[in-house]
């Protein structure tokens, strides 16, 4: 599993998320803490998950966000591309999943 390093802006030393409060299925608000004891400043900010990159696997998922617009427009030019006799490997893999 990667993680995310958060980085002080007021130092370049790391920092943790103190807390964080869910507002939405797909909002949080964060609270950020330096890690630097020289420094120690705190922070708040948000999280969300605003587009889905694909579709959930569950027959009737709680919640369906729109598809992200590079995941349209890749597609869109997948659907608008010449016909040629050549397989794309790529596109065989996509729908597959």
């Amino acid at each position: 599993m990667s993680t995310y390093k958060l980085v002080c802006p007021a130092c370049h030393g790391c920092m943790r998320i103190r807390t964080s409060v869910g507002q939405t299925p797909c909002f949080r608000s964060t609270y950020y803490q330096c890690q630097n004891v020289a420094c120690g400043a705190t922070f708040s900010g948000s999280v969300t998950i605003d587009y889905q990159l694909s579709p959930s696997g569950l027959e009737q998922p709680l919640m369906v966000l729109p598809v992200a617009p590079a995941v349209e427009r890749m597609k869109a030019l997948r659907d608008n591309a010449k016909a040629t006799n050549q397989m794309d490997l790529l596109a065989a893999l996509e729908e597959a999943v």
